[in-house]
């Protein structure tokens, strides 16, 4: 089985992999940052998995009809992250903008102060995660309000095989907004943002 992922902001490809490994450990991976086009990647995937930002880029994926596998796992995923773009996030654009000028000027510690404020376990290593225009791509995206064919894809349900789930205490998104624009995503109770939280048995 071929599982395609992709991560969330600010995520190392091999913190991904390690997850993805322990998780399905027979299965062949393949994983991207969350960048734009990362999902049409995955296209020749028996299923793909996104986790945060890479959950946004599969629904928006699905949203423009790219043909994606017919079985997707989203994880903490959102049509808009901004709290004034819709009834998602709790960050507010000012403070996505103010993260991207702090990446520009102290990547490391704009880095690690998200991680903290999502409840992420500090990077393992100070290396940047992955190339610096990407991390200041995904901020531009978290940035932006979702488009028309976003908010009307998560409002008429999952597709069949897809399934969504966001944690009760997640300190990014509020749980009952995402479920009201994700339709038939599930709220599991006890957990937050992190995806280790969602993959242990």
């Amino acid at each position: 089985m071929k599982i395609g992922w992709i991560g969330g902001w600010g995520v190392s490809l091999a913190e991904m992999r390690d997850l993805a490994v322990a998780h399905a450990p027979e299965a062949e991976h393949v994983l991207y940052p969350p960048v734009v086009g990362a999902a049409e990647n995955l296209v020749g995937c028996d299923a793909v998995v996104g986790w945060s930002l890479g959950a946004h880029l599969l629904l928006e994926a699905g949203a423009r009809g790219v043909k994606l596998p017919a079985k997707a796992l989203l994880f903490a995923p959102f049509t808009s992250f901004c709290a004034e773009h819709g009834s998602c996030g709790r960050a507010s654009e000012t403070q996505v903008k103010w993260l991207r000028r702090w990446l520009d000027n102290d990547p490391a510690a704009a880095l690690a102060d998200f991680r903290r404020r999502a409840g992420l376990a500090p990077a393992p290593t100070a290396d940047l995660p992955y190339e610096i225009e990407y991390l200041r791509a995904g901020l531009d995206v978290l940035a932006q309000p979702a488009g028309v064919a976003l908010i009307t894809f998560g409002r008429q349900g999952l597709p069949a095989g897809w399934e969504a789930y966001v944690g009760e205490q997640d300190t990014l998104l509020h749980p009952v907004g995402v479920a009201e624009a994700i339709v038939g995503c599930q709220t599991v109770e006890g957990l937050g943002h992190d995806l280790r939280d969602f993959l242990t048995p």
